[in-house]
């Protein structure tokens, strides 16, 4: 068995269901996007050289290099119903507008070999440039995220002009780790000694007791090592080199990838349900899903998670309701963590608008994992399993 890094699961609002079609996925059928060799059950009589379980990134990926590169049988499996992962996406039916289910998704790589993979396969649909941008709602108004220039002038007062005034504001506000060495113990050191006890209160405090629903002092210090501050006014979410969405949404760049005729495509179906089986007729088998239930048979302690509820509203009209895709809203209130208008990926031309509000939330029983929380103790323990 090899391991994938692992798909991110959340299940929707119970009441989501009752829209069906409305949200996607066929009100309970799999979305096969017309491709033939997609079907709801295992065919138990065949073999494959290679089984991919998670038909996320990382499992279509390897299904179409193993099909195409080494003529492989290839039978990749999820047990949600569609292809996709967490970037599966599809045309609301009542507004138009072509959204993700499971969060927005944005590519950027700085790899020019994974820029021309994405791109080489004729029948997919072809690749946008797209420059992400995030909006946070702090004190009445909204400011770029990552922090720049302009976020620091905005919310306290000042007048930067440039990355050398902008380095030197930092420098002065910037909390050294008190740790040995310069170490930091928890997320907000950490935090402190790269924004600064201003931009941390302003921005980072509540944010992540909403997140994570604990208080930053309480969650390692790697949760907030790769916090980005722009020493510029460049207001782009990311800055690598590519950055793009697919011109006919990230499903149907899936469906290109999974359509090849040694490629077997079983949805809504559950891996270990049928584990012995697919063990026995595997040559292969790559597992990209969590990797805590892999290895829940062992005994090990479950990882902890923090889960997701979208809350969806649809507006009819053909303008937007916000003036940016994504606003956040780092504040402790309201409740919710961000807002995402799809409408704007892509200026979308549609007969109405979709935002949808995000509410980190405690897991339940039944609940599928998205977020891993900081319990590094428990990572490092898996993954010396999955070594072993």
């Amino acid at each position: 068995v090899l391991f994938a890094p692992p798909g991110l699961l959340l299940r929707l609002p119970e009441w989501a269901a009752p829209l069906g079609a409305a949200f996607g996925g066929g009100g309970g059928g799999i979305d096969a996007r017309g491709l033939g060799n997609v079907r709801a059950a295992i065919d138990y009589g065949k073999r494959y050289g290679v089984c991919a379980v998670g038909a996320g990134l990382s499992g279509a990926v390897f299904a179409e290099r193993y099909a195409n590169v080494l003529n492989e049988t290839v039978l990749v499996l999820d047990r949600r119903p569609h292809f996709g992962g967490n970037c599966y996406d599809y045309d609301d039916a009542i507004t138009g507008v072509r959204m993700n289910k499971y969060g927005a998704h944005l590519f950027h790589t700085e790899s020019e070999l994974a820029w021309r993979y994405v791109n080489m396969h004729a029948a997919a649909p072809a690749w946008v440039r797209w420059d992400h941008k995030v909006k946070g709602f702090i004190d009445g108004q909204l400011v770029p995220i990552p922090a720049n220039i302009e976020t620091v002038n905005r919310l306290f007062g000042l007048h930067i002009k440039d990355e050398a005034e902008m380095r030197t504001w930092l420098e002065e506000n910037q909390v050294p780790c008190p740790g040995p060495g310069g170490r930091c113990e928890d997320a907000e050191q950490m935090a402190k000694s790269r924004v600064g006890e201003a931009l941390f209160e302003a921005i980072f405090r509540h944010y992540t007791r909403k997140q994570w629903a604990k208080e930053p002092r309480e969650l390692d210090a790697l949760v907030t090592a790769r916090i980005p501050v722009r020493g510029s006014f460049d207001e782009r979410y990311f800055s690598d080199r590519y950055q793009a969405l697919p011109s006919e949404g990230y499903t149907a760049w899936f469906a290109a990838l999974l359509d090849h005729p040694n490629i077997d495509v079983a949805l809504g179906v559950d891996y270990f349900e049928h584990r012995a089986h697919l063990d026995a007729a595997c040559g292969k088998v790559i597992y990209t899903g969590p990797i805590d239930r892999y290895f829940a048979g062992a005994g090990l302690e479950e990882l902890e998670y923090r889960g997701i509820d979208f809350v969806v509203e649809r507006h009819l009209g053909a303008g937007t309701v916000q003036p940016n895709s994504v606003v956040n809203y780092p504040g402790a209130e309201p409740g919710y963590t961000r807002v995402v208008e799809y409408k704007h990926f892509l200026d979308q031309d549609t007969r109405g608008s979709v935002t949808v509000k995000e509410f980190s939330k405690v897991m339940g029983p039944g609940d599928d994992p998205y977020y891993p929380t900081g319990r590094l103790d428990l990572l490092r323990l898996v993954a010396e399993n999955a070594v072993l």
